[in-house]
């Protein structure tokens, strides 16, 4: 796997962060820039290989999307990745990255405890 990435002009470091059949979630840092900054500089690229879709994930939804990935890995004790995929499946179809707002993964905690 490479170790880099261009976007905007712009080459990018990757870092995988998670891995399952279906998705890679890969931290992307800026690594060299010729002239001009691009406007995406930091953030989370989702790669769905299932249906060959690439998502961009910046700023607050970055954030979230972090916390929301380790608050499933902390809860799943048996490292199942069908959890991950769902959680992936639900907040890029509805371009929400908050766990607190996908119910079906977190019955059995309330929204106040999810508050990051």
């Amino acid at each position: 796997m490479r170790d880099y990435t261009y976007f905007q002009g712009a080459r990018f470091t990757i870092f995988n962060i998670y891995r399952s059949e279906r998705f890679d979630v890969d931290r992307l840092d800026l690594s060299l820039v010729d002239e001009e900054r691009p406007e995406f500089c930091r953030g989370l690229r989702v790669v769905d290989h299932q249906v060959g879709h690439t998502e961009m994930v910046d700023g607050e939804d970055a954030d979230s999307l972090i916390y929301s990935l380790a608050y499933i890995s902390t809860r799943d004790s048996t490292k199942n990745s069908d959890s991950y995929d769902e959680y992936l499946l639900n907040a890029l179809k509805n371009s929400d990255f908050e766990i607190a707002n996908h119910d079906k993964l977190n019955n059995d905690k309330s929204k106040a405890d999810l508050l990051h």
